[in-house]
């Protein structure tokens, strides 16, 4: 949270409800009904899920917390730290890509990739506290790959910090405080000085159409560090708009929908509760949140999609919940993890982020699993021999 030239952080935040874990809450007549893609923060496994909690499918991973499907059917996961891979429905591994990502990436539509990586350079002079200065800091960039791998264009934020400055007011220097679990502050210098979480391309919007700063193909990007979103117009290269300082709280998953709007997840990690809110870019003006009360609050992690429907589906990660809200505040579809102990120190509790898709889009997975299936039969005694059969029958059977 930035308040008097000041960028305050906090410290985490974990919590288990007591109650039971899957489904809690299902409304089948205001939810939008579709699959729901997540996995536990770093774990081994990604997860398909029906409105109900089944697991559909399941996907062997390796210290994975986000991942795509993709419209054949199979799935880009990163390997964090490491890289991204593709992989078919059996798991069989089909693409890979090794380099330092992390965070965040979107497969393209001619098949390119664009991703974040991080690489450590030389301190900006003057960027921090006199004093306090790292040895060097760790800097993110936006890259685009092709299909064999190769870079074919790349973007560092450290070169456009003056840019940065002038679009939303950051300071120079810049001052962090963190607060930890006791609630003691002291200043630091983190060499992490943006850890940018997001990076998104922009689709076709009228507000992009207007105003060449949201125009189609410019790239979305969060930092949660300096509570900052922004737009990178890769055609100019350079930072064209920014937003977000005192209003912000280490915010993730900044997302622009069909209206030119921006919704994002803004965890208030120092102010000790979160939210979601949506943005016009044009005005800067918040035109919708939710705060969800007092135990609403994932100060890291998490993220949110608008659904087609015009619910939105929350992520709140440190609760290992998957939420999904009406415009009107209630939720509708509400989901905890059962799936603990992945990944180091148990974060398996956590969910980086998630996805609902729509069953078309999840149909050419659904159709790869042509496993036969033996002794399953309907209430009739007719046999259930595939695996999509037997799906559609039980899903069929829980419709109120």
């Amino acid at each position: 949270m930035y308040r008097d030239g000041v960028i305050f952080t906090g410290s985490t935040y974990d919590r288990i409800e007591p109650g039971p874990l899957g489904v809690r809450r299902h409304v089948k007549s205001r939810a939008f009904d579709g699959y729901t893609l997540f996995s536990p923060a770093f774990g081994y496994m990604e997860y398909l899920i029906d409105m109900n909690g089944l697991v559909v499918h399941r996907w062997p991973v390796e210290h994975s917390q986000l991942a795509e499907l993709l419209p054949n059917g199979n799935l880009l996961y990163d390997n964090y730290g490491y890289g991204l891979k593709e992989i078919r429905p059996d798991g069989t591994v089909v693409w890979s890509w090794e380099g330092p990502y992390h965070h965040d990436f979107q497969r393209l539509p001619d098949g390119d990739t664009i991703l974040l990586i991080g690489r450590e350079t030389p301190v900006i002079d003057g960027f921090y506290s006199p004093g306090l200065e790292p040895k060097s800091m760790w800097t993110d960039f936006v890259i685009r790959i092709n299909s064999s791998g190769d870079v074919i264009w790349e973007f560092s934020f450290a070169d456009h910090v003056e840019e940065i400055r002038r679009l939303s007011g950051l300071p120079s220097p810049v001052r962090y405080v963190k607060r930890d679990g006791a609630g003691r502050e002291e200043e630091w210098a983190p060499s992490d000085w943006a850890h940018t979480n997001t990076i998104e391309v922009l689709p076709d919007t009228p507000l992009g159409r207007e105003d060449s700063r949201f125009r189609r193909g410019n790239l979305l990007f969060s930092f949660r560090a300096l509570d900052i979103i922004g737009v990178i117009d890769p055609r100019r290269e350079e930072i064209v708009w920014a937003w977000g300082l005192g209003i912000l709280d280490g915010q993730h998953q900044p997302t622009m929908l069909e209206d030119g709007h921006i919704l994002v997840f803004d965890n208030g990690t120092y102010r000790n509760w979160s939210r979601v809110i949506e943005m016009d870019p044009a005005t800067g003006e918040i035109v919708w949140s939710y705060d969800g009360g007092s135990k609403f609050f994932s100060p890291f992690r998490s993220g949110v999609q608008r659904l087609p429907n015009g619910n939105t589906l929350v992520c709140e990660s440190d609760a290992g919940r998957i939420f999904e809200v009406t415009r009107e505040g209630e939720v509708v579809w509400d989901y905890w993890s059962p799936f603990m102990g992945q990944g180091p120190e148990n974060q398996g509790r956590h969910i980086y982020r998630a996805t609902r898709y729509t069953e078309e889009e999840v149909y050419p997975l659904l159709q790869s699993r042509t496993e036969r299936i033996v002794g399953v039969a309907d209430a009739k005694g007719e046999a259930l021999t595939t695996f999509t059969d037997a799906l559609k029958y039980y899903q069929r059977s829980l419709d109120p």
